[in-house]
């Protein structure tokens, strides 16, 4: 009996799940009930999962957290044998649902382009994720490129006496946090956003701590103030234009507002308006066929890490269901969780968290992630999953 193929896009968070997950859970109960042999195939733009949760530290003070220490290897640190799994460095170019292909082209280790190939599958996980507006917060590319653009973006911190941050989010806050601690009020730092408060989709007191905290280091935040325009001057300066036709002139502008799915190989017919892959309430890309799912940020939704350690148990344990044909585990619908899960370090000193409608107190936070930024998971993800 050949082996049934799984073929996994994307080698982030999504996809390194998928893969450890299903080796080490769900395709032992599959095989022990249906006698079927599996495979797994991810196919990765880059040779390294990128680690964005350390990035706003690591931009601002790579003494800290070093750069490179972000970037992981997937082949040699995976740990799974090659009838288990095979790694596929190559640009996804597009797949036909029609005769179930994905079709791409190779890349050696300096990214250059080699040959082009395809692959079947009969079960698809799209793990594309998204990536940033600034290019370096979330990985869209190789993991060179990553490097290359937060020492890009640490040079220009380390020479900007003025700062503007985007976006009332996570990103925007610890990076204007990490400003905060490391410089305090020596450059002018300010965060703009678009919301009447800070970590808007959350309990509104987490932004007002939030809020406080940053003014405590001489952070300047601007609530109900959206960036409008951010135009490059001839002196080297950006103009910035917000909130009721107010604008400043800043030595740097970073845009931290939202994230853009990674949809380019993806048929136009799977997508939603915003362009993230349309799945219904099983996870399960319908318009592709069968036993295609999402997962990850290229479904759209998942502000938090946190949020895909809870729905992968479902989208794993309906593929299951279906690829035994009801043999193992039920299908099972995801809800949105009410109370949204967020864990944001405010410096190096302080936090907020909350989760299930709680709030925690700031020590919590700070042990949890401000310590550090969990750079102790960026291997941990690639040699055993999230």
């Amino acid at each position: 009996m050949a082996a049934h193929e799984i073929v996994i896009l994307g080698g982030s968070y999504g996809g390194l799940a998928t893969t450890h997950d299903l080796i080490k859970k769900y395709i032992p109960s599959v095989t022990k009930v249906t006698s079927q042999k599996f495979h797994v195939t991810m196919i990765s733009l880059s040779t390294h999962f990128h680690f964005p949760v350390a990035v706003p530290r690591a931009v601002v003070d790579p003494s800290l957290i070093p750069i490179a220490n972000l970037e992981i290897p997937i082949k040699e640190k995976i740990g799974f044998t090659e009838e288990q799994f095979t790694f596929v460095h190559a640009e996804i170019t597009s797949f036909d649902t029609a005769s179930r292909t994905v079709y791409y082209t190779l890349l050696d280790d300096q990214y250059n382009r080699g040959s082009g190939g395809s692959i079947h599958y009969d079960s698809l996980f799209i793990a594309l994720g998204a990536h940033t507006k600034h290019p370096a917060f979330k990985l869209r590319g190789s993991h060179l490129e990553a490097i290359r653009e937060m020492e890009k973006l640490n040079g220009e911190i380390e020479a900007a006496k003025s700062i503007v941050i985007a976006g009332g989010g996570p990103v925007a806050v610890e990076t204007a946090g990490e400003l905060g601690s490391k410089y305090g009020t020596s450059k002018s730092v300010t965060v703009l956003t678009n919301g009447p408060r800070l970590l808007h989709n959350v309990n509104p007191d987490i932004g007002t701590n939030a809020k406080y905290y940053l003014e405590k280091m001489g952070i300047h935040v601007g609530l109900s103030s959206n960036v409008t325009s951010a135009t490059r001057l001839e002196n080297g300066q950006t103009r910035i234009q917000f909130g009721q036709d107010q604008s400043v002139d800043v030595d740097l502008y970073i845009d931290a507002t939202g994230v853009i799915p990674n949809n380019e190989p993806i048929p136009k017919d799977l997508l939603t308006e915003r362009g993230f892959l349309e799945v219904d309430a099983y996870q399960r890309a319908t318009k592709a066929g069968a036993l295609v799912y999402g997962i990850g940020d290229i479904v759209g939704g998942w502000a938090q890490i946190a949020e895909l350690v809870f729905i992968k148990g479902i989208v794993f344990g309906n593929w299951a269901y279906e690829v035994s044909g009801g043999k193992v585990g039920k299908e099972t619908a995801w809800e949105t969780p009410k109370n949204s899960m967020m864990l944001v370090p405010v410096g190096t000193k302080k936090a907020v968290a909350t989760a299930f409608g709680w709030r925690f107190p700031s020590f919590f936070g700070w042990l949890l992630k401000g310590r550090d930024y969990m750079i102790g998971k960026a291997a941990v993800t690639v040699s055993s999953g999230v």
